[in-house]
């Protein structure tokens, strides 16, 4: 079976390009306004649009507050926008608490998140299966825009706060990486499912790694590469275990294929090179530029909701989607609920590895991570079998060893610091 056979089976490319129309309405002009502005007819345009043209062009593409910051300091940041990050936390009765809220948070958040993922893309309403994932894009990233918007108003008023920033354009790179990521993870529920994701996942650590080379120039020591062969080693030995309890919400069909298809796989593999290129390109931008964690999470996600909402509205998708909410009153439920779990969960995220650091974080999520397989095993019926067990407990124990390894050099660096 050749790869276009593959991919044409549920026609996901198709459905990858119809998305792409909304970002390309918008790309589209902005790259037109470029090309005029560097004509030799522009200059005898008339003053005011020439002034309009120089005005998107500052907005859009050039730096318009001229904040950077080439030396990584945070000079002239105001004290309410940076706070810094500890190294190795001092865990006192009330940072016991602040840990222990950050920890049920951060479970209940993307453990309810994962069961309700898995519930809509794999699971039917009343005999109608939904698959569009770009308009679950669009409700997380709606929600995740109003909340931050709430939350940015009231911890960073703007009297308090500096108007400083990147230009719009790499927000909107940003916003597309994490646009893209986004979708890749809910369509490869469509052909793969949700504990094979999650323990896939933890592979994402290899391409931030590498991507973080490539964009950060960032080097690794050689027993962080051994810690992540040994967690892949662990992940193939849980996929080599694993078996799929095809129980009537999968077609005949789809059952008799292996539950790790070439889309899936496919699917997966761009879902890992997109995130870790988001999560790179952010620590980018906060390296080089004044924005607290909120701004970026407001302007990142009112970007993505409008070119989500653009793309569903041009590929005539969105009012098909509306009608599926409407005649499905369940499927709203579960959207809303997937839609507060993923904004609430990135207010965690970020408060947590601001007074926790990411190692903590790190091992948080690992918990997380387990105790979601453990309840997709149990609420949909998916088997493993020791190999697929042993398998889990090589990956995990890679990562908790290197969280523990990163934690014990902080803590020995803040000591010597002190």
């Amino acid at each position: 079976m050749s790869i276009f056979q593959f991919i044409a089976e549920d026609s996901w490319l198709l459905r990858l390009i119809a998305n792409h129309i909304g970002y390309f309405s918008f790309a589209i002009p902005v790259l037109i306004i470029l090309i005029i502005s560097k004509t030799t007819a522009y200059k005898r345009w008339p003053q005011p649009i020439r002034g309009v043209i120089s005005f998107l062009i500052r907005i859009l593409i050039s730096d318009p507050f001229h904040s950077t910051l080439p030396d990584g300091s945070n000079r002239g940041v105001s004290a309410a926008l940076v706070k810094p990050i500890p190294t190795a936390p001092n865990f006192t009765r009330h940072r016991i608490f602040k840990f222990i809220f950050s920890f049920i948070g951060l479970q209940i958040s993307y453990v309810l998140w994962g069961l309700l993922q898995e519930r809509m893309m794999t699971r039917t309403y009343d005999d109608e299966k939904f698959t569009n994932s770009q308009f679950l894009v669009f409700a997380n990233r709606l929600l995740a825009m109003m909340v931050a918007f709430i939350s940015m108003k009231i911890f960073y008023p703007v009297e308090k706060s500096t108007a400083t920033g990147p230009p719009l354009y790499q927000y909107g790179i940003v916003s597309y990486a994490n646009c893209m990521s986004t979708w890749f993870q809910y369509e490869s529920l469509l052909y793969i499912s949700f504990p094979v994701q999650v323990i896939a996942k933890s592979v994402k650590t290899i391409p931030v790694m590498i991507l973080g080379k490539f964009v950060s120039g960032k080097t690794y020591p050689l027993r962080q590469y051994s810690l992540m062969l040994l967690m892949a080693v662990g992940i193939a030995l849980f996929l080599s275990g694993y078996s799929e309890n095809h129980t009537g919400a999968i077609s005949s069909k789809r059952a008799k294929q292996s539950i790790t298809t070439f889309n899936g796989l496919i699917l997966l593999i761009f879902y890992l090179i997109f995130d870790a290129f988001t999560s790179n390109y952010q620590k980018h931008l906060f390296d080089h530029y004044s924005i607290s964690f909120l701004h970026m999470m407001f302007s990142v996600n009112i970007i993505s909701t409008v070119l989500t909402l653009t793309s569903l509205a041009l590929s005539g998708t969105l009012f098909e989607c509306l009608s599926f909410l409407q005649r499905h009153h369940l499927f709203m439920i579960h959207v809303f609920a997937t839609s507060v779990c993923s904004s609430i969960g990135q207010l965690f995220i970020f408060s947590t590895i601001q007074e926790f650091g990411p190692v903590m974080f790190t091992i948080i999520m690992t918990m997380r991570q387990a105790l979601s397989i453990l309840l997709s095993c149990l609420f949909y019926g998916h088997q493993l079998s020791w190999i697929s067990v042993v398998g889990i407990n090589v990956a995990f124990s890679a990562i908790l060893t290197h969280a523990f390894i990163q934690f014990k050099r902080s803590k020995q660096l803040n000591s010597s610091i002190v």
